[in-house]
């Protein structure tokens, strides 16, 4: 039957080794890029289950890293990163707004 490669409880159907190979890519980019200025836009991930919250704000404990949480029920994060109260959709047409302003501006 096909299905998302997609973790759930208890799932014994999980294939695993895509997710190795990803997570291997994802380190080696981490490794690659150490150092270099970066921005971290983590949408709707919530309380509930923080396993993404929590790679973002580790990500943004690096030097020169800005996490931007995108959250409408939960978005707060410490300064200096950046927390938007609004659903996705909503916060990437303004983010791209604003940059649209500042290349014509």
């Amino acid at each position: 039957m096909a299905r998302p490669n997609i973790l759930m409880f208890s799932d014994f159907s999980w294939l695993s080794h895509r997710t190795d190979r990803q997570e291997e890519r994802f380190g080696r980019f981490l490794e690659e890029n150490l150092g270099s200025p970066a921005v971290v836009v983590e949408m709707g991930a919530g309380t509930a289950i923080p396993t993404i919250r929590n790679l973002s704000e580790r990500l943004g404990r690096r030097r020169g890293v800005t996490v931007v949480r995108i959250n409408p029920r939960e978005p707060w994060i410490d300064a200096p990163h950046l927390s938007i109260p609004e659903g996705s959709l909503a916060a990437l047409r303004e983010i791209d707004a604003l940059m649209e302003g500042k290349r014509k501006g």
